[in-house]
């Protein structure tokens, strides 16, 4: 009996559940907290949706404030705070169920303000209480549908702030502002200090990090012993310092958000003051504007901001909107009434994103003669950029779009080029990147960054490549000499490797020898040998490439007698046996002839390699190494013969 009167009074809860959800005020409360058979509550929850449940449980807030009873007023108040948090939960990365929950709040927070101007004294602390969940409720449901949408979350904040204005009574209105007022200016202090706190802590790590650098630097010039262990205090430092940064930022972010939604209760008060509903609204969010208006609007807010991260952040919003517009003159001029806001910012990595998200919107650019000239602008601001891994992307766009304008297949902007100086202009910011690149501290980035700029390279004309590799090896050879430092120098072996035969190209490989001297034994090391060994084979026969043939026999001597140093001792006898004939290539040919021996080969290929380096071959020295470039003619295709010098070659 006891069962079935269990069920009856289910059954009969349910019913009144479904006809609560249709109706448009809060929800008849149905069993209250004072009720001995509220535990049965719970069980008719589970057949409800939640926002049915949290409309259910801020009904029985409001009768149990009426009655004045406390003790179920605390439990009301508890089960409405759980039944809220579950349907968050339950919304959250969904817009349609984060607008609903906000909107949704916003009416159980203007009958808590009604109630609680009829409540006795004793109740009233309860119920302001149950008010500030609300009101949490509500704005951390307009953070959360800001960041699905922006403009949807500032649109519902602003609605629902002048309707739960709206809808509470006038007697009402001074508790329920105060209401929402304690709630968003603690969540505004107390981000605010958070943020100005870890701001603080990070400006700390980064002082620690610059004295540690400072340190480094003096040991460096000292060659002293602990110079590798102040190099990993560095590293550990700079990682606490860029973390603690970025911890810094989020929060500040946090606390932006948390002023920009007290911001906007403050004008809704003073909107619905002056009784102009729907004012804040149009404010925020344009109610389909023409998408030109809208960026005229952004742009003008933009030129009002004053420079800081906030700037940044907003001038990547309306490029973003920029790059939407169709090509033609409006999107131009907003594009350079934009970058002027942007050449005024401080040279930040907040500064670089939004640099980076211009050359997006340069590149689509159609006529070559406006992305030449806009991109002559961005060449100084990237100059002035600081050096880390977002730079280094910037960077390489803009050597590739450059190149790109100067190929570019219509010759409009073959004349223009050199008076735009586009060529010095990207060499200036080359050589400015790897100057920043060569005092950064020993550390993961700056090798990062190293690499970026052999990808560089391979982006640049053939007739630029030499010099910049150049300055690429001086970078290498501030690089720590340990097993990544052996990447590194693998890839620019490689890439020197290509250059046409010159004095810059035997110099620099002539470096990289050094460097790799310096690198720990290991099978990365023995690669790197064996590029350098073809690199070096077609420089030109004369001492100083017996200098750096000497310097890798010295190192071929150090490896493991495998595969690998038979390949390189093989390759270096064929380079030896053309030297030309001195004191250091005997000594070369004696040194090879005691590695052959020790090889792990037959001994007929021994013999065969002794002979080829002990042969003497005489090569003139005054003649230069001809090199034929046959380039393929295509069909329809002028060809423009070019004057050919008669050269010697010399039989061998």
């Amino acid at each position: 009996m006891r069962k079935i009167n269990t069920i009856i009074i289910t059954v009969m809860m349910l019913l009144s559940t479904f006809a609560i959800a249709e109706a448009e005020e809060l929800a008849d409360p149905g069993m209250t907290p004072d009720n001995p058979l509220y535990f049965l509550d719970d069980v008719s929850d589970l057949f409800q949706a939640e926002e049915a449940v949290t409309d259910e449980k801020a009904a029985e807030v409001v009768v149990m404030a009426e009655k004045g009873n406390e003790k179920a007023l605390a439990k009301a108040i508890q089960k409405y705070d759980k039944a809220l948090l579950k349907q968050k939960k339950k919304a959250y990365l969904d817009e349609e169920k984060t607008a609903k929950v906000a909107e949704q709040v916003s009416k159980h927070l203007a009958a808590l303000a009604k109630v609680l101007e009829q409540v006795p004294e004793a109740a009233k602390p309860s119920v302001e209480e149950a008010m500030k969940k609300s009101v949490k409720g509500m704005t951390e449901s307009f953070k959360e549908l800001k960041a699905l949408n922006a403009e949807k979350g500032k649109q519902v904040a602003a609605e629902t702030l002048q309707k739960v204005l709206a809808d509470a009574p006038e007697a009402a209105q001074k508790g329920l502002q105060n209401a929402i007022d304690n709630v968003m200016k603690n969540d505004a202090e107390e981000s605010k200090k958070q943020s100005d706190e870890a701001q603080e802590k990070a400006d700390e790590l980064q002082k620690a990090l610059d004295e540690l650098k400072k340190q480094l630097e003096e040991a460096e010039q000292q060659q002293a012993e602990e110079l590798a262990e102040l190099q990993e205090q560095v590293e550990e430092a700079q990682q606490q310092a860029e973390e603690a940064q970025q911890e810094a930022e989020e929060l500040q972010e946090v606390a932006d958000e948390a002023q920009e939604l007290l911001d906007a209760f403050e004008q809704a008060k003073e909107d619905f003051e002056n009784q102009e509903p729907g004012k804040l609204e149009t404010d925020i969010v344009p109610v389909q504007p023409l998408k030109k208006d809208l960026i005229e609007k952004l742009v003008t807010e933009a030129q009002q901001m004053p420079s800081g991260k906030d700037k940044a952040d907003f001038l990547k919003d309306v490029v973003e909107e920029i790059q939407k517009l169709p090509e033609g003159d409006s999107k131009d001029n907003y594009l350079k009434d934009v970058f002027t806001e942007v050449q005024k910012l401080p040279a930040t990595p907040d500064k670089t994103s939004v640099v980076k998200d211009v050359l997006m919107v340069v590149e689509t650019k159609p006529k070559p003669k406006d992305k030449a000239d806009f991109l002559k602008e961005i060449v100084v601001e990237v100059q002035a950029l600081p050096a880390d891994d977002d730079k280094a992307e910037v960077v390489k766009d803009l050597v590739n779009q450059i190149q790109m304008v100067q190929v570019d297949p219509s010759g409009e902007i073959e004349t223009e080029i050199v008076q735009l100086g586009l060529d010095e202009g990207k060499s200036e910011v080359l050589d400015d990147f790897i100057s920043e690149i060569q005092i950064l501290p020993q550390s993961k980035k700056k090798l990062n960054l190293t690499l970026d700029l052999v990808e560089v390279a391979v982006l640049l004309k053939e007739e630029e490549k030499p010099n910049f590799l150049q300055n690429v090896v001086k970078v290498v050879k501030k690089l720590a000499d340990n097993k990544d430092k052996t990447e590194v120098v693998d890839q620019v072996v490689v890439e020197v490797g290509k250059l046409p035969e010159s004095e810059k190209k035997t110099a620099s490989l002539q470096d990289l020898v050094g460097e790799v001297q310096k690198l720990p034994a290991d099978k990365g090391k023995t690669e790197v040998l064996q590029k350098l060994v073809l690199a070096i084979q077609t420089l030109p026969e004369d001492n100083t490439k017996t200098g750096i043939v000497q310097d890798l026999v010295l190192e071929v001597q150090k490896l493991p007698a495998d595969s690998s140093k038979t390949a390189i001792v093989t390759d270096l006898t064929k380079i030896v046996q053309v030297l030309p004939e001195s004191e250091q290539k005997t000594d070369l040919a004696d040194n090879l002839v005691v590695e052959i021996g020790k090889l792990p080969v037959t001994e007929t290929e021994k013999s065969s390699l002794v002979n080829t380096v002990t042969t003497k071959v005489i090569v003139p020295t005054t003649t230069t190494p001809i090199q034929q470039v046959v380039t393929p003619i295509k069909t329809n295709t002028s060809v423009v013969k070019l004057p050919v010098k008669q050269v010697i070659i010399p039989k061998y």
